[in-house]
């Protein structure tokens, strides 16, 4: 049977593309590549939810206590106990995919636990170089396999486990930093200066998520050092300001609606949400990778320009 009603047919042949048809707008440029490669992006989300799944499953217990956190101070914890005891559950009020995970993280051992913690955020890295190169392809119009995503990984693997150990570090401490509270009885210099590190910090989180746009795309594009993949992130970071900052929101929406809507988790996350927001960031930044560093690179070792040119997709 090929495929699941035809669904996973990649042999399948398409309706092919008009070479000579003018270029379309971005917009529906990008919507005409996500549908056409619907099942693929389905399948890859699938893999790299199932690699990150303990980080996830981490970040889902950090939440839900941060959360408890701030209803217990308002007085509210009585109230949501009886709202999750009349809709049956915490899923009504946290989602159905954080009960299930910290359902399922509650009985492993705490060795296990940590030991798949640990290797999850190792191979973070390696995840997304594996996927960063399937979803520039397929923004480029260009062929790849969903095995090309192991051979990426391979290939990438130390300097993508350098990338992304850095970036978790970075992130950990920078949330910790905006989510403490100011301790009532805390030294009153620490106090007064605990608002100014959360706003420093919440700049640098921006900063950091804006970077890493650029980081893994660069990192299965080019032979470069590490040094020089993070500071050209950074200057990315600017160069692209209104398109990441247009990335960013649309993955705040999505996060929003896994975390406001009760059910909608366990189906946006393993099967959406890496890669359309994946696709949508390369879509949108690689245009400025290819003009600043893919081009220049091409017309120094030939002297000339390559055929079909990059068009700027936003």
């Amino acid at each position: 049977m090929a495929g699941f009603f035809g669904f996973f047919n990649y042999a399948k042949p398409g309706p092919g593309v008009d070479v000579n048809a003018p270029p379309k707008k971005a917009y529906f440029r990008f919507w005409e590549l996500y549908w056409r490669k619907f099942s693929r992006f389905i399948a890859l989300n699938m893999i790299v939810f199932a690699f990150l799944l303990p980080i996830i499953t981490l970040l889902f217990l950090m939440y839900m206590g941060w959360s408890f956190s701030l209803l217990e101070r308002a007085g509210e914890i009585p109230g949501l106990i009886a709202e999750a005891e009349q809709h049956e559950g915490m899923a009504s009020i946290f989602g159905a995919l954080q009960s299930i995970l910290l359902e399922a993280a509650s009985m492993l051992p705490p060795l296990v636990s940590f030991l798949l913690l640990a290797a999850s955020a190792v191979f973070y890295g390696p995840v997304m170089c594996g996927m960063t190169y399937i979803l520039r392809n397929f923004s480029r119009e260009e062929h790849a396999w969903l095995s090309d995503f192991f051979v990426r990984m391979k290939s990438n693997f130390r300097q993508g486990a350098i990338l992304g150990l850095l970036e978790l570090l970075a992130l950990g401490t920078l949330f910790f930093n905006i989510l403490t509270p100011v301790p009532e009885d805390g030294i009153g210099f620490l106090n007064a200066s605990m608002p100014l590190i959360r706003y420093i910090s919440i700049f640098l989180v921006i900063l950091v998520l804006f970077a890493r746009n650029y980081i893994y795309a660069m990192a299965v594009t080019f032979d470069i050092k590490t040094r020089s993949i993070i500071k050209n992130g950074f200057a990315f970071a600017f160069v692209g300001l209104f398109r990441n900052f247009g990335v960013l929101l649309c993955a705040l929406a999505l996060i929003f609606a896994m975390l406001a809507i009760p059910f909608a988790d366990i189906v946006l996350l393993p099967f959406f949400f890496f890669t359309f927001t994946g696709f949508l960031s390369t879509f949108a930044t690689f245009p400025l990778i290819y003009k600043y560093m893919v081009l220049p690179q091409t017309k120094e070792s030939d002297g000339t320009e390559p055929d079909g040119a990059e068009q700027d997709a936003v």
